[in-house]
């Protein structure tokens, strides 16, 4: 029996089909991010407002224990430094992208899901890599019933048209055999396509910034998105909270009491 839709329902709800994701795994490469270098103490106050929590597989060991009402985790699967700015303290002169765990792996620090990166507009090499990882780990994962997420980074020099190229990354990622597929707002227009590619398989938008939040999670999900995924990165640990209260309600909206 394949037991990934009963891992996918940790969360995803099965009330409304959505899902609200917290991405604190970019430690990987920028190291602790500002405000959770205490990460279990950090944490732990944010895990009632999500359904899922990605985290490296460092961290993974370091969340406390959850009741069933907090984050179900999901443990980031590859490491690349193309996350790195150009104020890192490390100068980015080659871009790498290395898978770091198994399907196996991912059973044994308790993952319910395994997240990839999927880059565009680098090397042919580097795509070619995200593309074996997605295929191998997505095999892995049929035979260990372990779902597989890709998020699509068009984040590379050769990007021209951003919109069509986040619509390509998606089809490489379901091609490949993922389960879900995490990606920046395209527009209207081509999430329209994105989502007849995708199918019965979940969407989610990562929102460009804090102010933009709000409204790629409307049209988003308006149109069918699973839900939203949301990296820190620009985000402030004291400002977090905050958001994610506002997007789990609307995420999660509260039946009206005409409908209950």
């Amino acid at each position: 029996m394949d037991g990934k839709p009963y891992r996918l329902r940790e969360f995803i709800s099965p009330r409304d089909g959505r899902s609200l994701i917290l991405d604190l795994s970019a430690g990987l490469a920028l190291g602790p991010l500002p405000g959770f270098e205490r990460f279990p103490e950090a944490v732990a106050p944010l895990l009632p407002h999500v359904d899922g929590l990605v985290c490296s597989p460092g961290q993974a060991g370091r969340v406390r224990a959850r009741s069933q009402k907090d984050a179900a985790l999901l443990v980031r699967a590859s490491w690349t430094n193309a996350l790195r700015g150009p104020d890192f303290v490390l100068p980015l002169e080659t871009v790498r992208y290395i898978p770091i765990l198994s399907a196996q792996e991912g059973l044994d620090v308790g993952a319910c899901a395994l997240v990839l990166d999927f880059l565009l507009g680098y090397e042919e090499e580097i795509e070619g890599s995200c593309l074996s990882a997605t295929v191998q780990l997505a095999l892995e994962g049929n035979r260990l019933s372990m779902p597989v997420l890709v998020q699509v980074r068009p984040s590379g020099p050769r990007v021209a048209l951003r919109d069509r190229a986040i619509a390509l990354g998606v089809s490489y990622a379901l091609e490949g055999g993922a389960d879900g597929v995490a990606l920046p707002w395209p527009g209207q227009r081509t999430f329209a396509d994105v989502v007849a590619m995708a199918g019965d398989r979940p969407l989610w938008i990562v929102p460009a910034s804090p102010e933009q939040a709000g409204a790629e999670a409307a049209e988003a999900l308006a149109q069918g998105a699973c839900g939203i995924w949301l990296d820190p990165v620009y985000v402030g640990a004291a400002a977090l909270e905050g958001l994610l209260f506002a997007l789990r309600a609307q995420v999660h909206p509260e039946p009206s009491e005409a409908g209950r």
